[in-house]
């Protein structure tokens, strides 16, 4: 299971909350975002308990405001690669 998290937090609690955010095994990429958001972050996980357990963690994290969750489904589109060594 594949999911983002759209999260908004406090001002200048951005060191805390991805000192968080690195603890958290289904934690795989963050991204800081311009807009409503600050950041976004990929979520991968066994289980819908798993992935439900990682979200709570996250919105319970201090600093963070707010947060919007959105599950991936089907995979339409992917140009994702791995660079060659």
């Amino acid at each position: 299971l594949r999911a983002t998290a759209l999260v908004s937090i406090e001002p200048r609690s951005a060191p805390a909350v991805l000192d968080r955010l690195r603890g958290l095994k289904g934690v795989e990429v963050v991204h800081t975002t311009s807009g409503r958001f600050d950041l976004m972050i990929q979520i991968a996980a066994d289980t819908t308990e798993e992935l439900d357990k990682t979200l709570d963690q996250i919105g319970e994290a201090r600093g963070v405001r707010s947060s919007e969750s959105l599950i991936h489904l089907a995979t339409k589109l992917d140009r994702t690669f791995s660079a060659k060594a």
